[in-house]
């Protein structure tokens, strides 16, 4: 099954098909992976690509492998070169199929020794949106590529060949029911693990290695892992209850939350009042313009918020309204092809995944802290409100600009920018490169080293870059601070990289709206061990060049 999708993606990805579409569909893989919400939260996977220069690339020489066989004798589901702008997009395609240990990291390997000097960006494409184990992939779903052909059937079918579209509607039909067989097939393993719950337990437990006299048993675990897991997986609706006890707790009505099995979500009520049906693009979640939920990740139960598919001028207005009142929204959301946008995300590692009232004290702890109860007064005025009452905000500063122009009183900070969002500087002793180390381009302040504040959900992030030095000279001070002992991925040498970040830490913040506790956030982080280990490091590798 996973060989046919491949099949089908490498002949819509080849821009010498006979669809006649050019590189349309790999263009817009190209910049689903950028957009999906998934990404984007990952600042650090992210900074290493010049997002707007890859997605502007016309892709016309693009050659697309399917199968490609590794030194291992393993096979890459696709790669997708462009020899004339140095680019590989690396596809794992994972289609009811689970991943394998190590795989992802030869995958990349592989790729990056054969195709030296060349931008990949590797890609985990699943049915199920699942995470890769590998930190330097990104995130893509089937529903993405849905959305992808959908989109293509509405605006090319006058220009298409008539056979090829009967072919491309049959394939999205086959998405369509795939992703409702997904919801199938959830439904039936809970019934499978209510009903067969103590063996699917014990073959479970057996995952990590059979324990005394339980050979045949472990045998059985792996002739049927993939299912076994899944079953326990979907089976096992502890989140489900956790949720339901969390929210009875709150005394929501009924209208306003869903205790699915995976991602329980709810909505606050000013949220379901204002939106309708009618006001959205297409179907989604409890179909109204917001949605917060909770899902494991990990060890981490996360809780997040996403604006909608809503029509582009409501969203347009919601999205305004809450950028006026201190939210970090970015530009590409405005935009009508825009349709997602996350505005919270938050996590914390529960005592045991087993235990329905600790997943319930954690749900209530994310769901009281006062960044998230922020988050709701925020989004409630603005779609109630969009941009109005928001003047006297604006004439004082946003919160975070507030606290850096109090930071600026405290400190001696000479190179800086007070900026609404980003505030920024550049320490002294970053100014001192030598000849030779001038920028490639305008960056920031003007120097090869670059810090800013961010603040996002319950956190103040203190981040530092590497800028756009020319490529020599960028490696060469890469490898200096490797030297003295500065983590750099491996990416950040590949050639026409322009952008690294070195250094990224966060403290919690209760409430983003107070500039003062901002503040104090701020001289936490600059005074933190962690700060000043950095900053002698980079000294040091700053006097060695």
């Amino acid at each position: 099954m996973k060989i046919r999708h491949s099949n089908v993606l490498c002949w819509l990805m080849d821009p010498a098909g006979n669809h006649n579409l050019g590189p349309y569909f790999a263009k817009k893989i190209i910049a689903k992976v950028f957009t999906n919400p998934a990404n984007t939260e990952d600042e650090d996977k992210l900074s290493n690509y010049d997002v707007l220069e890859i997605s502007s690339h016309p892709y016309h020489d693009l050659t697309v492998y399917k199968e490609l066989q590794t030194s291992n004798r393993k096979r890459i589901d696709l790669l997708a070169v462009s020899d004339s702008h140095k680019i590989v997009l690396l596809i794992e395609n994972k289609y009811w199929s689970g991943e394998s240990e190590g795989q992802l990291e030869e995958y990349i390997e592989y790729t990056r020794s054969v195709y030296g000097g060349y931008k990949i960006i590797p890609v985990f494409l699943t049915l199920r949106d699942e995470e890769p184990t590998h930190e330097d992939y990104l995130m893509l779903g089937y529903s993405d590529v849905l959305a992808i052909l959908q989109q293509l059937l509405e605006t090319r079918k006058e220009y298409m060949n008539a056979h090829i579209h009967s072919f491309i509607s049959y394939y999205t039909d086959i998405l369509e029911d795939q992703l409702v067989e997904n919801e199938k097939l959830n439904a039936t393993g809970m019934d499978l693990y209510r009903n067969h719950k103590e063996a699917i337990d014990l073959l479970y437990s057996l995952r990590q290695g059979p324990a005394d006299g339980d050979q045949l048993l472990f045998s059985t675990y792996q002739r049927h892992k993939e299912t076994v897991d899944f079953i326990k997986s979907v089976g096992d609706s502890i989140l489900k209850e956790a949720f339901l006890k969390f929210a009875r707790k709150q005394r929501w009505p009924e209208h306003l939350y869903t205790a699915h099995f995976r991602v329980p979500h709810f909505l606050e009520e000013s949220w379901f009042t204002h939106y309708g049906e009618s006001d959205l693009r297409k179907s989604w979640w409890m179909n109204r313009g917001l949605i917060a939920w909770f899902e494991r990740a990990g060890d981490r139960l996360k809780l997040r918020a996403e604006v909608g598919p809503l029509e582009h001028e409501l969203r347009v207005r919601l999205l305004l309204g809450l950028a006026a009142r201190g939210l970090d929204i970015k530009e590409q959301a405005y935009e009508e092809s825009s349709q997602y946008t996350r505005i919270y995300m938050d996590a914390e590692s529960p005592e045991s995944w087993e235990d329905v009232s600790e997943l319930a004290r954690v749900m209530e702890r994310l769901y009281q802290k006062e960044a998230f109860q922020s988050l709701l007064r925020l989004t409630n005025e603005a779609v109630v409100y969009g941009e109005e009452g928001v003047q006297s905000r604006a004439a004082e500063g946003t919160p975070i600009e507030q606290a850096f122009r109090q930071l600026l009183e405290a400190r001696d900070i000479r190179h800086y920018q007070i900026h609404r969002r980003l505030p920024n500087f550049a320490e002294s002793e970053w100014t001192r490169f030598p000849d030779g180390y001038q920028l490639a381009e305008k960056y920031w302040l003007g120097y090869p080293l670059i810090a800013w504040f961010r603040s996002r959900n319950s956190t103040l992030r203190l981040i530092i870059e590497v800028g756009p030095l020319p490529s020599g000279k960028r490696n060469h001070f890469l490898s200096q601070l490797e030297a003295e002992g500065v983590p750099v991925r491996a990416l950040s040498y590949e050639e026409g990289r322009r952008f690294t970040r070195i250094f990224s830490r966060a403290v919690p913040v209760g409430n983003i709206e107070d500039a003062t506790e901002l503040g104090e956030a701020m001289v936490r982080l600059m005074d933190s061990a962690e700060y000043c280990e950095m900053r002698g490091r980079i000294r040091r590798a700053i006097e060695s060049l």
